[in-house]
């Protein structure tokens, strides 16, 4: 039996896939300078419909809801910097 090829729903924004680079999580406790190590940078992937965008930074909501009201609703938001972002695909 010959499967159906699926297809992925309209969306009102394009969906795309972000490697960015982060700061790692400061340290809570306070040390002696002179014993500190420098923390590598983070490398993260995120997913999701770009919801928004400017010259400085760009807004992915991996969650979208109410598509077929007036008006969309996003949960889950990130703003990425431009200057964090290593790598971008659409998907």
């Amino acid at each position: 039996m010959r499967q159906k090829k699926k297809t992925r729903p309209d969306a009102p924004f394009p969906l795309v896939m972000v490697r960015w680079e982060d700061s790692a999580r400061p340290i809570p406790a306070w040390q002696w300078i002179e014993d500190y190590d420098l923390p590598q940078t983070v490398s993260c992937l995120s997913v999701g419909f770009v919801i928004a965008e400017t010259k400085d930074a760009i807004a992915l909501a991996p969650n979208l809801g109410d598509l077929d009201q007036p008006k969309a609703q996003g949960c889950g938001i990130i703003r990425i910097p431009r200057r964090a972002i290593i790598q971008s695909w659409p998907l």
